[in-house]
């Protein structure tokens, strides 16, 4: 069968722009992505309303970076572990992941001890990391994320316990503890993928999503499951795992006429996505900037039934991967173009995301203790934005502590 013309009617400029699998040893559309999550995840968690929000808040569908750091994270796990696999057997396999699940435990606990130590310094306020301030319409709520010293002097057995579960922690680093178990159960996982059971791996990962939402089920006690509930986002590294497994796989079918035509179910599926969202009546963003055919009443219980973000809702599922998938293709064939203009910053990004991630728990407590930041400016908070994201650019840029700090 010949694979080349049925994408090339939907890429006429393939030849042209296309990625070349050839030149790079590693996957930099992946990168690419991955480094694109990270600008969201950045955003979002240093919290000033600036420009870059226009992006980040659910504008290219209803997707966050913290959807995309899961999915991405189980992707190249899969085919790196297929790798893995067939060159040094399934147990080395699994015991680098093991040794990493524990990595990035310990470095969890650093994290989170830390803040304490630095909340400790008279001039610096850490508040910002260790409380949560929920905004909702009957005002405003502020969750303590860490214990108070009299708690600590009276029951210190009890609360280093709950350190060492992570029931503490700054809720911008949240996430990892997530990745922490997801990385301890993909061996587990791995071993039915490699053995072609795919069947019984999504049907299991679909019955704990369902289960977890019908009984609001907290197994780990971590406080990442608050946000982020283990056997609901287990889903979106699972399906992550299978599809990097099975790239290549994917890939060819893809490259068929028949996949050229679901891929155009994806696309058009894509265009209803972003114009739902662009629909959003929230108000930060600028009425020309929004679309007003569907009414704010009708959005928000289309968003609630089917695109809640912690429950991860049925549409958001779809979204993901739909975004996923256009993505991917979209750096596969435009590639040329879109790197030489946006390549050099989202590339080394991604490629050390952990090490970013990390860093940018601390940049956070940096931004909220400048008060030239909270003038309410849009115009400053973009500077700010922007200063933040140079600052870990050059930072990757000149491997600063690369040796202390994981990738």
């Amino acid at each position: 069968m010949n694979k080349v013309p049925a994408m090339k009617l939907m890429f006429p400029f393939a030849d042209k722009w296309h990625y070349s699998s050839d030149i790079h040893k590693r996957d930099l559309r992946i990168d690419f992505i991955r480094g694109f999550v990270m600008l969201f995840l950045i955003v979002v968690h240093i919290d000033m309303i600036s420009f870059y929000d226009y992006l980040a808040w659910e504008r290219i569908g209803a997707v966050t970076g913290a959807e995309g750091f899961v999915i991405i994270s189980g992707l190249i796990l899969g085919f790196l572990s297929r790798l893995r696999i067939n060159h040094d057997g399934f147990m080395s396999m699994a015991g680098k992941q093991f040794n990493r699940s524990f990595l990035l435990y310990k470095t969890s606990i650093v994290v989170i001890l830390s803040i304490i130590i630095i909340d400790l310094i008279p001039f610096i306020d850490a508040s910002v990391t260790m409380n949560f301030t929920m905004y909702g319409e009957h005002g405003v709520k502020i969750y303590s994320l860490y214990p108070n010293w009299d708690s600590f002097l009276h029951n210190y057995n009890r609360v280093i316990a709950k350190f060492l579960i992570l029931r503490y922690g700054p809720h911008q680093f949240q996430i990892l503890g997530l990745y922490v178990f997801l990385l301890m159960l993909s061996p587990f996982i791995l071993w039915f993928i490699s053995r072609g059971k795919i069947g019984i791996v999504l049907t299991l990962s679909w019955i704990a999503y369902f289960v977890n939402n019908g009984f609001n089920l907290r197994i780990t006690g971590a406080q990442f499951e608050y946000a982020f509930p283990l056997m609901v986002w287990q889903l979106l590294f699972v399906h992550g795992l299978v599809i990097g497994y099975y790239r290549n796989e994917i890939w060819n079918f893809f490259h068929s006429r028949k996949g050229a035509w679901v891929f155009a179910l994806i696309l058009l599926l894509f265009v209803v996505f972003l114009f739902f969202t662009y629909n959003s009546p929230i108000k930060e963003i600028p009425a020309y900037l929004r679309l007003n055919v569907i009414s704010p009443e009708t959005f928000r219980f289309i968003h609630d039934k089917f695109f809640t973000k912690n429950t991860l809702g049925i549409g958001r599922l779809v979204n993901d991967f739909v975004v996923l998938f256009v993505s991917y293709a979209m750096l596969s064939y435009f590639w040329k173009p879109i790197y030489k203009f946006f390549g050099w910053f989202f590339v080394p990004i991604g490629q050390a995301s952990l090490y970013v991630f990390i860093l940018h728990v601390y940049i956070c407590i940096l931004i909220a203790n400048i008060t030239f930041f909270h003038q309410g400016n849009i115009y400053i908070n973009t500077l700010g934005h922007t200063l933040v994201l140079a600052i870990l650019w050059l930072m990757v840029r000149y491997k600063v502590a690369y040796k202390w700090i994981p990738r």
